[in-house]
C-alpha cells in the first residue's frame, strides 16, 4: 500500500474514533470514551511519527489535551487523586512540544506562547488541587517567564489572563506555605493588571474576577495585619458588589 495512502486512512480512522469518543462522553459513557481516546492517542502518535508534519503534531496534541480533560472530568466526579494524575502527564507531554517549538524560534510566537500556557495553566491548577508542590515548582518558573513574554507581545485581554492566572496561582501557593507576604504580593501583581483590564472593558466576568482577587487579599491583609490596606480591599469589594446589585 502507498504510503500516503496509509497515512490517509490512518487520519480518517483516527477522526471517527475520535468522534465515537465525543459521542460516548456525550453519553456519560465514560469507560467506553476512555478506551476511544486512547486509540486516538496511538493513531495520532503513529501518524507523527510518520509524516512528522505539523499539522500532524497539532492533532496529537489535541488527543493528548482531550485525554487530560477526561481525566480532570473523571477526578470531578471522583475527587481522587489518582484520577487526575495521568492528566498531568498529558499536559506534560504538550509542554514538552511546545518547549521544543519555542526553542526553535516559530514564526507565530504568540500564538505558541497561548498553546504551551494553556497546559501549564491546567497543570498548575491540578497540581494545587492536589497538593503535588513538587510538580508545582517544577513548572511555575517556566509558566511565569512564558506568560510575561507573552504580556509583553500582546495586550489583548484574553494574553494578559495569563499572566494574570498564574500571579494568583503563585499567590495560592504562597499562602498555603504560610508565606502571606509573598502571597500578598503576587494577589497585588494580579490586582493591578486586572484593574487596568476592568477600567478598559467593564464585564461581568471581569468584574467578578476582580471581586475575587481582592477578597484574596482582603485575606491576606487580616493575616498580616494590614489594617488600613484591609479597610481598603473590603471597600472595594462593597464597591464591586454594589455595581452587581444595580445592574441586576
Amino acid at each position: 500500500m502507498d504510503r500516503q495512502v496509509s497515512v490517509e486512512m490512518l487520519r480518517k480512522e483516527a477522526l471517527v474514533v475520535l468522534n465515537k469518543a465525543n459521542a460516548f462522553i456525550e453519553n456519560g459513557q465514560l469507560s467506553k470514551a476512555c478506551l476511544e481516546l486512547k486509540q486516538t492517542v496511538l493513531k495520532a502518535e503513529e501518524i507523527f511519527r510518520i509524516t512528522n508534519k505539523a499539522e500532524d503534531k497539532e492533532f496529537l496534541l489535541e488527543t493528548y489535551m482531550e485525554m487530560a480533560k477526561y481525566y480532570n472530568r473523571i477526578y470531578h466526579i471522583t475527587y481522587d487523586k489518582k484520577d487526575i494524575m495521568p492528566a498531568c502527564m498529558y499536559y506534560e507531554k504538550i509542554i514538552y512540544f511546545y518547549d521544543e517549538e519555542l526553542r526553535n524560534k516559530p514564526e507565530d510566537i504568540v500564538k505558541t506562547y497561548r498553546k504551551i500556557l494553556e497546559a501549564y495553566v491546567q497543570l498548575l491548577w491540578v497540581s494545587l488541587e492536589i497538593k503535588d508542590y513538587r510538580i508545582f515548582n517544577k513548572f511555575m518558573p517556566r509558566a511565569y517567564y512564558c506568560s510575561k513574554k507573552l504580556s509583553r507581545k500582546s495586550k489583548t485581554y484574553d494574553d494578559e489572563q495569563y499572566l494574570i492566572l498564574i500571579s494568583i496561582f503563585r499567590g495560592d501557593y504562597f499562602k498555603i506555605e504560610g508565606k502571606f507576604r509573598s502571597a500578598y504580593l503576587f494577589y497585588y501583581h494580579a490586582m493591578k493588571k486586572m484593574n487596568k483590564i476592568y477600567a478598559q472593558l467593564p464585564q461581568e466576568g471581569i468584574k467578578n474576577d476582580l471581586l475575587l482577587i481582592y477578597e484574596h487579599l482582603s485575606e491576606v491583609a487580616k493575616v498580616l495585619k494590614f489594617v488600613k490596606h484591609k479597610a481598603k480591599w473590603d471597600e472595594r469589594i462593597k464597591e464591586l458588589k454594589g455595581v452587581n446589585e444595580s445592574d441586576e
